[in-house]
């Protein structure tokens, strides 16, 4: 009796999260909530085609479904699958359950969280646009965002939520050890990886894994011959172990260009590659960035 009461008590309160706005059951014209939607996105576009004033935004709910992908909800209420996902701060397409609750807006655009929480929301919080102050309820509480209408995500927001903006930084590899806590291969203590270790014989190719500058290279103590390269949007990527560097400080790489090497160099166990993506300078999970196996 107890587990039931919960189960009730858990529903009534995801009930009660989105209670304000009028639900879509089903995306499909015998809806008639799905049919208001329809109209008002159909409005916004002839409106904003003739350059009239916007109709007024409104926020609808769908409860995920198991056959559906971000993409196709976005082309059946015929919305850019910008709008969907940056109102619902989707990290990526993966990143959504069947039962899981989807904020729908009325009118096209990219919304920015003013309270970012998650990596992709921190992503469009960087760009600082004027756009229209709104107030948006999530969990119960009205959080600001800022609505751009009309607007779509660059190239970086694009690639990130795609788990394209970055690429592995080795033709084919194999994963010796992960981001995280871990028993230090050499002094036998429990201690924190800040990257993703990839087996390589001496002399494979490293490729940079974004477009960037080379802000630092040299010799460093645990990581040997190493290269950092700065990209935008306050993100590095560090390449260690290295057995020869090609590139020189303050050069220009592009994704996919060779950079060095990868040796054995500093403190190693064997051959293979160190590789890291920082955020403002804080190591970040590359597996968060990859699509596929890491």
């Amino acid at each position: 009796m107890k587990k039931i009461i919960l189960i009730l008590f858990f529903i009534q309160i995801t009930i009660s999260l989105f209670a304000n706005y009028p639900e879509i059951k089903e995306l499909h014209k015998s809806d008639s909530v799905y049919s208001q939607l329809q109209y008002e996105i159909n409005e916004y576009y002839k409106r904003f085609q003739s350059g009239k004033q916007s109709i007024p935004l409104s926020i609808y709910t769908y409860k995920y479904k198991e056959n559906d992908t971000i993409f196709s909800i976005s082309s059946r209420l015929n919305l850019t699958y910008d709008s969907i996902v940056s109102l619902n701060g989707i990290e990526n397409p993966d990143a959504i359950d069947t039962g899981d609750i989807l904020l729908i807006p009325n009118s096209p655009g990219v919304y920015i969280n003013n309270a970012p929480t998650g990596k992709l929301e921190e992503l469009l919080f960087m760009r600082q646009i004027a756009g229209y102050n709104i107030k948006i309820k999530k969990s119960n509480y009205m959080l600001p965002y800022t609505y751009l209408s009309g607007s779509h995500f660059n190239s970086n927001e694009r690639a990130f939520f795609l788990k394209t903006l970055f690429r592995k930084p080795l033709d084919t590899t194999h994963k010796t050890s992960g981001y995280g806590y871990r028993m230090h291969p050499i002094t036998g203590k429990r201690h924190f990886h800040t990257g993703i270790d990839y087996r390589s014989s001496i002399g494979t190719s490293v490729h940079a894994s974004m477009n960037g500058v080379i802000s630092d290279t040299g010799m460093l103590g645990n990581y040997g011959l190493y290269i950092i390269i700065k990209h935008d949007g306050g993100y590095e990527t560090v390449y260690s172990h290295l057995n020869k560097v090609n590139v020189k400080i303050n050069d220009r790489v592009l994704s996919g260009q060779i950079i060095a090497e990868s040796g054995n160099t500093g403190i190693s166990t064997g051959p293979h590659l160190h590789f890291e993506i920082r955020k403002n300078g804080i190591p970040l999970d590359p597996k968060d960035f990859f699509a596929g196996d890491i």
